[in-house]
């Protein structure tokens, strides 16, 4: 039989925060964030397409590592991601800078948790 810290380290170890993943999916959200400021006519698609990719990596976090934050983020994340697309399409009225410091808030809560154990 396993003791918690056994299974604690286990889940640690598939964690994909701080690990290479994690870091790919902030250069391409810190691209995304350029991009939008240039191309204003497609910022809600670009924060669909990163809020996209924040989505699945916080649904594969969460089901390989079982973390809380990125159980709770995936379908934050998710929302963000239609209401940008919602925004794109002219079919909802959202301001999309507050959608991308949602999203900057969770990066930094997962940060948070993964290198100083809790939450700020």
């Amino acid at each position: 039989m396993r003791s918690r810290r056994d299974s604690m380290r286990l889940g640690t170890a598939r964690d994909l925060v701080g690990g290479r993943l994690f870091w790919a999916a902030s250069v391409v959200s810190l691209g995304g964030l350029v991009a939008a400021f240039l191309l204003r006519a497609y910022r809600g698609w670009i924060g669909f397409a990163v809020f996209g990719i924040w989505t699945l990596f916080s649904v594969a976090n969460a089901l390989g590592a079982r973390r809380i934050h990125s159980i709770v983020s995936a379908p934050v994340y998710l929302v963000a991601a239609l209401l940008s697309a919602g925004a794109a399409t002219g079919r909802i009225d959202v301001q999309i800078w507050m959608i991308w410091l949602l999203a900057a808030g969770l990066v930094a809560a997962n940060l948070a948790e993964r290198f100083l154990g809790k939450y700020l």
